[in-house]
């Protein structure tokens, strides 16, 4: 599945239960807050899980994100010299955006703090 929707409308069916399926793929917007300022970032999971079992809350080393994603380009910066040429790559930082145009960069593994919001953008059985 391409993930350069920034459309995240509610999605129009989800019963993953009932087809369970380790080729099934979820795609996941992180919503971050620090002070006033505020990061996106998109991924996608697939295999056997579903509902909160997709939802990740601990970011460590080893978080990918697609690369040629509009909200990746603005708030991640990569893991320098890893993988790339891949679609995914593993993410370093995630620079948040205050509403005077600043910004800050945190590193992935203090972003749990801030994470205010996972929501199942897409899911594909």
């Amino acid at each position: 599945m391409k993930m350069t929707n920034t459309d995240f409308s509610p999605m129009k069916h989800y019963q993953p239960v009932g087809n369970p399926s380790y080729n099934q793929e979820h795609i996941l917007l992180y919503t971050f807050q620090y002070e006033d300022a505020n990061a996106q970032i998109i991924t996608s999971m697939t295999g056997n899980v579903n509902g909160g079992h997709a939802m990740m809350t601990e970011f460590d080393t080893g978080f990918t994100v697609p690369v040629d994603h509009e909200l990746t380009k603005k708030h991640v910066e990569f893991l320098d010299g890893e993988d790339i040429e891949q679609p995914y790559r593993e993410v370093g930082n995630i620079i948040f955006h205050y509403p005077d145009g600043e910004t800050i960069s945190l590193e992935i593994e203090e972003c749990s703090s801030y994470l205010t919001g996972i929501q199942i953008v897409d899911y594909q059985p």
